[in-house]
Formats: structure tokens, C-alpha cells, sequence
């Protein structure tokens, strides 16, 4: 009677390897799921991060800097704190890997068109003309873009999936001057 429950609890024949042939074809798929799951969740993080830096030097440009300062800061001290941000937030950005544009009223304000003058700093990048102040000329707009190119953490075609390769990133912000 116990040989007989025995042989009855026994795999057939050839099954064997089965669960070793089962793990080798889902682990793979389950391997590219969760490295494009890091992927998306490192998306999210240069997304938070990359939008935080361009409000700061805006921030920073439209209110004056320094506290006690009557006038706006110059351009190069935005750019400053933009790459600092950056670069301090997110591993890999250097301030050559960082396109940055700052127009700000301290620059100049153009007297026809009433839109703050720009410079750009870092990698060239073709970022778009700053549109003028809906209540012109009362008011001027400061401007800080910010372009970077987000690499996913764990490179490689599987794990792309969701993050592509060398994805452009670009942010910007307005806020009107009080200068």
C-alpha cells in the first residue's frame, strides 16, 4: 500500500527539468520588467528635479537675489544656481552637460518688442523665443530655461523600454520681474 502511494505521487517521466526550463524562460521577462520599473521611477526623479532648478533661478532673478538687494541679479549668478541645482540633484550633470538660458531684465529689455533680453550658457540647444508680457509694458517676464539629456540608470535595448536612450528633457519657467 505505501509503494503504491508512493509511484502515484511521482512525476511522470521527463519532467524533471521542468521548473528549471519554466524559470529560465520567465526570469528574463521578469528581470526587463522590474529594470524598466527602476527606469520609470529614475523618470520621475529628473522629472521633479529638473523642474525645480529653473523655478529656483527664476525665483532667485525676479526677487532680487541676495536680500536687501535693490536690483535683479545678474544672468551669471542664475545660471549659477541653475547648475548647482542640477548638478548637486541629479548624478552624471556636469555644467557641460546642462543647457541653461537665462532672460532677465537685468540683461536689458528690448524697447519695442518689452521682452527681456537673454543669455545662454552650457551645450548649444535651440530653446524657444521668450514671448512678451500679456500687460506689456507694465510688466516684463524673467525666464530661466533649463535642457538636459536624461540617460537611463540601467542602460541597455530590454531595459529601455519604457525610458528611451538619450531622452531630451526640457523645462521652463516665467515669473514677472519685480525690477
Amino acid at each position: 500500500m505505501w509503494q503504491r502511494e508512493f509511484i502515484h505521487g511521482r512525476r511522470f517521466k521527463g519532467q524533471e527539468g521542468q521548473s528549471l526550463v519554466e524559470t529560465a524562460l520567465t526570469l528574463p521577462l521578469l528581470l526587463g520588467i522590474g529594470f524598466n520599473i527602476i527606469n520609470w521611477g529614475y523618470l520621475w526623479f529628473m522629472v521633479l528635479a529638473l523642474s525645480a532648478a529653473p523655478r529656483m533661478g527664476v525665483q532667485y532673478a525676479t526677487q532680487g537675489g541676495a536680500a536687501g538687494k535693490a536690483t535683479a541679479p545678474p544672468t551669471a549668478t542664475v545660471r549659477d544656481l541653475v547648475w548647482e541645482n542640477v548638478t548637486h540633484a541629479v548624478h552624471g550633470a556636469t555644467t557641460s552637460t546642462v543647457a541653461v538660458q537665462v532672460c532677465s531684465s537685468a540683461k536689458g529689455v528690448d524697447s519695442t518688442t518689452h521682452i527681456a533680453q537673454c543669455d545662454q550658457f552650457g551645450p548649444a540647444y535651440a530653446f524657444p523665443a521668450p514671448a512678451a508680457d500679456p500687460e506689456q509694458p507694465v510688466y516684463v517676464l524673467d525666464r530661466v530655461d533649463v535642457e538636459y539629456t536624461v540617460t537611463p540608470i540601467i542602460p541597455g535595448t530590454a531595459f529601455t523600454v519604457i525610458l528611451p536612450p538619450n531622452l531630451k528633457f526640457h523645462r521652463q519657467v516665467s515669473m514677472r520681474s519685480l525690477y
